[in-house]
């Protein structure tokens, strides 16, 4: 009821607002030959943009779908890291103008789709990926889309970031330093979402990827961003994450759990699209210029200390996620809060993730830098209760403890 109610409020409270929805999206058995078969003659030419893992797994499915609608002309730059840096973006975007490629296909997980979103802003506004960063790539960013604009279609195979319903992408700088490139032209038109090629992903990308997810839903449903829409799409991907990631960490071939997982990370990105995180995810970038661990390594850390320090004011967003799953119910705010928050650091703890940066040494100075950073996060002031540099430098030295 509490939930309703908080909906209801916010409706009523909200005198105007919009909604850019992602594209056509395809899900369950033959996803990919369904959005493939969507594309049609706007995918004449595609280059595919993938990691080697990735398209050893998928390559037979996509292939056969591109095949039955007679596209013979392809490309494929299978030279995608983890954290990728501007290197393998132009690569790719050297071999699609030199093979005039029309069209992108990302196969993989959020690098893959993150690559492939700024080799599209570049191919589509002619700019190179360093000029996408300023202020000319921003105008061509937060423009309009056009109607000649070629098709990027996303084919994940992991459930994790959300990058191929989301409008972000992140490429590390030349420093180490995450870019943040934002656009609502650079999100996927075209999404196929197939669990089946996420049953061979091993069990470590499975759970970071899972937690991920989970924690984009939670950051998105807790933060004081009032769009009902991005509400709703998060209390639904926290659901269905919540619930089926232990199934996949516990039964990693049960395909109805990878599909839901899948569903969730899709909703999770949906959301943060529209309503942004919170502080934990606004905290890990910067964190992640200094520890050499995957994303969810640097998130768990992150949430154990930011989720019970925001949890001491506000703990009615944590309370009412743990009601809605029927996590807890006591009525008390703070203990309810509390078992929503002991549920995903149990979470963590089957998945292999460390809540503690126990090989990280952190100085008052360094802590200072990060928090500058991170108070520069657009999800920053969306956090439930408002952080100061001081707090934010504080909580980074309490990870390593």
């Amino acid at each position: 009821m509490e939930i309703r109610e908080d909906i209801n409020t916010t409706l009523a409270g909200q005198i105007k607002g919009a909604i850019s929805w992602p594209g056509n999206g395809f899900w369950g058995p033959s996803a990919v030959q369904r959005a493939i078969d969507a594309g049609g003659n706007r995918l004449c030419r595609p280059l595919i943009i993938t990691d080697a893992g990735a398209w050893r797994a998928a390559s037979s499915v996509v292939l056969a779908a591109l095949t039955t609608n007679a596209i013979q002309d392809w490309q494929v730059f299978d030279g995608v890291v983890s954290n990728p840096s501007l290197v393998p973006v132009h690569g790719a975007l050297r071999m699609a103008r030199e093979n005039t490629c029309d069209s992108i296909i990302a196969v993989g997980g959020g690098s893959a789709i993150d690559v492939a979103k700024v080799v599209f802003g570049c191919l589509c506004s002619g700019l190179e990926p360093e000029e996408l960063a300023t202020l000319q790539g921003r105008e061509w960013l937060d423009a309009a889309a056009a109607p000649g604009d070629p098709v990027l279609l996303a084919i994940p195979t992991t459930s994790g970031t959300g990058s191929e319903s989301s409008s972000a992408a992140l490429i590390q700088d030349e420093n180490g330093r995450k870019r943040l490139y934002r656009s609502l032209r650079t999100r996927p038109s075209l999404v196929a979402l197939e669990p089946a090629l996420t049953l061979t992903l091993p069990f470590q990308p499975t759970a970071q990827g899972g937690f991920d997810a989970l924690l984009h839903a939670l950051g998105a449903w807790i933060n004081a961003d009032n769009n009902p829409i991005g509400k709703a799409m998060a209390i639904q991907a926290l659901h269905m994450c919540m619930h089926a990631l232990p199934l996949v960490l516990d039964k990693p071939g049960c395909l109805a759990a990878r599909a839901d997982m899948q569903m969730g990370a899709y909703l999770a990105g949906v959301a943060i699209g529209i309503s942004k995180v919170d502080a934990v995810h606004a905290m890990c970038t910067p964190l992640e210029s200094v520890v050499d661990m995957a994303h969810a390594e640097a998130l768990a850390p992150v949430f154990r200390v930011v989720s019970r320090y925001t949890a001491q004011t506000h703990a009615g967003v944590y309370a009412n996620a743990a009601r809605h799953l029927n996590i807890a119910g006591t009525g008390d705010d703070h203990r309810d809060a509390l078992s929503l928050i002991g549920r995903v650091e149990d979470l963590a703890r089957q998945a292999n993730i460390s809540l503690h940066l126990s090989n990280l040494q952190l100085t008052k100075q360094q802590a200072g830098q990060l928090a500058t950073q991170a108070l520069q996060s657009a999800s920053m002031p969306l956090n439930p209760r408002n952080l100061t540099h001081e707090e934010v430098s504080s909580l980074y030295l309490q990870m390593v403890n």
